[in-house]
């Protein structure tokens, strides 16, 4: 298993070429949640997704991930703590607006992503987001 050391943190991923594709991502990090994300300065967020697609990009040219055109994607968040957290104030947007700016993912609308229901766990060593994307015919 290969992983990509990037800024200090362990980034990793995996290809199971299919049918269907699918390709594993774990991102060490959380994203901020929509609450947070709306009040951040527009240059701040675009920044930041910049930096997100940047670390993506690289992740996908050192673990040879293809493009998506239709996909569906699964997130998964681990928390540190168990704390109570509203789903929807965890949709993706900032790894949705990444992944497709790495090229991983050609589109995030409704027409060519499935983005289902996200995922809430609790690691308290390793808060992190992993990503499942799947081919979609």
């Amino acid at each position: 298993m290969r992983r990509l050391n990037m800024e200090h943190n362990t980034w990793d991923a995996k290809v199971y070429p299919g049918p269907p594709c699918q390709v594993w991502i774990s991102i060490p990090t959380l994203p901020p949640s929509l609450n947070v994300w709306t009040r951040k300065h527009w240059r701040i967020r675009h920044q930041e997704v910049e930096e997100m697609a940047r670390n993506l990009k690289l992740l996908a040219l050192s673990f040879n991930i293809p493009r998506f055109e239709k996909a569906e994607v699964k997130l998964t968040y681990y928390f540190r703590d168990k704390r109570r957290r509203d789903p929807d104030n965890y949709v993706g947007k900032f790894i949705l607006d990444g992944l497709r700016k790495a090229g991983i993912i050609a589109e995030d609308n409704a027409e060519v992503l499935r983005l289902p229901q996200p995922e809430f766990k609790i690691d308290p060593q390793a808060p992190r987001t992993e990503v499942i994307i799947r081919e979609w015919t």
